[in-house]
């Protein structure tokens, strides 16, 4: 998963909201209602990461926080933030790699997985995504 803040604003005079996600250029979510709004978001930022892919251009792995984008200006009339998440795996086929590693240390992944019910391959891709995160 990525996690996108949004940044929502309504105009004093408007009964509806509108949105920007800062991460994602050109990316104004609306809405009548702050669900409707978050909702736009969700369906517009998986549209656009898959027009990004499309055109090859990389996804950026490493968003802001809110805390980072309240300080910039052009955000600072937002009434609320909220984050999005974006499931970035559903615009890319699955591709089977070997990796080698000890045994003690794959022992170590499958006790972890069957305890948490995961699969071996989800852990691994979430530790991935977490680490370059950081």
């Amino acid at each position: 998963m990525i996690y996108y803040p949004i940044a929502i604003f309504q105009d004093p005079d408007q009964s509806n909201f509108g949105a920007i996600i800062p991460d994602l250029a050109g990316a104004y979510p609306v809405g009548d209602t702050i669900e409707e709004v978050i909702q736009d978001a969700h369906e517009l930022a998986q549209f656009h990461i898959e027009g990004l892919l499309d055109a090859g251009i990389p996804l950026n792995n490493k968003q802001k926080s809110i805390q980072e984008h309240r300080l910039n200006p052009e955000y600072k009339d937002a009434v609320l933030w909220a984050m999005i998440a974006v499931d970035e795996t559903v615009f890319t086929k699955q591709v089977r790699f070997n990796v080698s590693w000890s045994e003690y240390l794959l022992k170590q992944v499958d006790e972890y997985v069957a305890q948490h019910h995961e699969t071996r391959s989800g852990f691994l891709a979430r530790a991935v995504q977490q680490a370059m995160q950081h």
